[in-house]
């Protein structure tokens, strides 16, 4: 089993399709790239929902990527008091 920063590779990979996918304005800064490949990797558990949640919502695009976008823009806040919609 291969991990990078303690999440596994394969998971990371799907994670990042999703991202491609529903984040594609934001994925194409390697800035803000970089600060959402952090919150997947600082959050494996979210990060299992969150591809969950596109396959099972994939007819919705508009409301995965508020979805994504609203707990990517609260988890990269490191807020003790937010609260994931995933």
């Amino acid at each position: 089993m291969t991990m990078y920063r303690e999440i596994k590779t394969e998971l990371l990979e799907k994670a990042m399709i999703v991202m491609e996918d529903y984040v594609d304005p934001y994925w194409n800064s390697s800035n803000y790239r970089l600060n959402i490949l952090d919150v997947i990797c600082d959050n494996p558990k979210w990060t299992k929902r969150m591809i969950d949640f596109a396959k099972d919502c994939e007819e919705d695009e508009l409301h995965i990527r508020s979805t994504i976008m609203h707990d990517i823009g609260g988890l990269m806040r490191k807020d003790e008091h937010f609260l994931p919609r995933i």
